[in-house]
């Protein structure tokens, strides 16, 4: 199925929008890229569609953000340009996952030749990659060509195909004709081990063991089965301070790193997440309200459950209150019911911080943040660093509903 139809029939695309966007895309745009560029699409949208049609895994956003720039040393700056392939992390099994636009047997050799280790070959739209491709290996000079690996591209690019079975020995008596029609080989599976067996689409985690912790709840997608719920066992508070000291979670998402995410960000929704991406490598737990009348509700969460279901009355006092109230972050905690479900909410958390998201000078949500992970002396860089987050969510969603 192309990439168009494939994004109308999973209703992130309207019908109309992808017969104007045909008609007036450049003939040198991919279609994704252009889509994302027009506001059309969102970019996760776009990486997760592009992944369910070669039947690879993807790259999503929070993944480009979060990337190991100190991996991109790894492939040639000639290869990488010419075929726009970029390191971007290594995989639990330890494979180095490699982003690239156009998946390609052809590719795959040349990018596990060039580095010398098995590669996990991912995919994204363009229209991002490409910037950091330009970022990593500077601009082509002008006698270097454009390589074209995807002449060899078939409906599962990854995998190779399945080796010829041996001929069966010969029947003992003649075999009785075939009358229907043959159906044809079944391709292979994609290898799945790369992927999260709790995703039911093909999306990139393992990126998150590094940089991004793992918190199903940000998306918003995850479905609620059916039947009484079963209690997850608890974990301490101790226990998630001392998981969070593991060497891998040291190595966080820069500021400028989360801010140039922003810059790209084509719904609230992906803004929101990019931000709680990086939110997850600060604090234990963390809340984005948004204001609807005299009412504070969940709409994203980190480390939290089902943060959809908390309700907060503005008017009531808490530290969500003072800090829209303030218009400024806000440390203040308060005694009574809507304190109290804030608290519960994060887990527990012995000093809250909330801090308002403002569109055109207007709260419209509140960040509130539970525990730093780094313990209660990082409280006033927690704060600080809180503010610079919550402004930077702010001018993204008036850019993005300025359009």
């Amino acid at each position: 199925m192309r990439i168009g139809e494939l994004l109308v029939e999973q209703r992130k695309l309207r019908q109309s929008e992808l017969t104007r966007a045909l008609a007036d895309k450049p003939a040198d745009k991919r279609l994704c890229s252009f889509l994302i560029t027009k506001g059309l699409v969102d970019f996760d949208d776009a990486a997760r569609a592009l992944g369910e049609q070669k039947r690879v895994a993807c790259a999503l956003s929070k993944h480009l953000v979060g990337r190991d720039p100190l991996l991109s040393k790894l492939l040639p700056a000639e290869l990488g340009r010419s075929s726009c392939a970029l390191p971007i992390g290594r995989s639990s099994n330890g494979n180095v996952i490699v982003c690239v636009r156009e998946p390609a047997p052809a590719l795959l050799a040349a990018l596990e030749r060039a580095i010398k280790a098995p590669i996990t070959m991912v995919i994204t739209p363009a229209t991002r990659l490409e910037m950091l491709v330009r970022e990593a290996y500077g601009d082509a000079p002008v006698d270097e060509f454009d390589i074209d690996f995807s002449s060899a591209v078939d409906d599962n690019p990854i995998v190779a195909p399945p080796p010829k079975p041996a001929p069966a020995p010969a029947p003992s008596r003649p075999a009785r004709a075939q009358t229907g029609p043959v159906a044809p080989p079944t391709p292979p599976v994609p290898d799945m081990t790369a992927l999260d067996p709790e995703s039911v689409r093909l999306a990139l985690t393992d990126l998150d063991d590094a940089r991004v912790d793992k918190d199903f709840s940000q998306s918003g997608q995850i479905p609620v089965p059916a039947g009484p719920a079963v209690a997850a066992p608890a974990i301490s508070r101790t226990a998630k301070k001392a998981a969070n000291t593991d060497p891998k979670a040291t190595r966080r998402m820069s500021v400028e790193m989360m801010q140039v995410g922003l810059e790209h960000a084509t719904t609230r929704e992906a803004a929101t997440d990019l931000v709680l991406a990086y939110v997850a490598t600060r604090w234990i737990s963390a809340l984005v309200l948004a204001i609807r009348d005299k009412t504070a509700i969940g709409y994203r969460g980190h480390g939290v459950i089902a943060p959809e279901s908390l309700s907060i009355p503005i008017g009531a006092p808490s530290t969500v209150q003072h800090a829209i109230d303030s218009r400024f972050v806000s440390m203040q905690i308060a005694s009574g019911p809507a304190q109290d479900a804030i608290t519960h909410a994060l887990e527990g958390a012995e000093h809250p911080i909330a801090a308002p998201i403002r569109v055109n000078g207007q709260p419209v949500a509140v960040l509130v943040v539970g525990d730093p992970i780094d313990g209660e002396s990082k409280l006033e860089e927690a704060a600080a660093d809180l503010a610079v987050l919550a402004e930077s969510l702010g001018a993204a969603y008036q850019r993005i509903l300025s359009r």
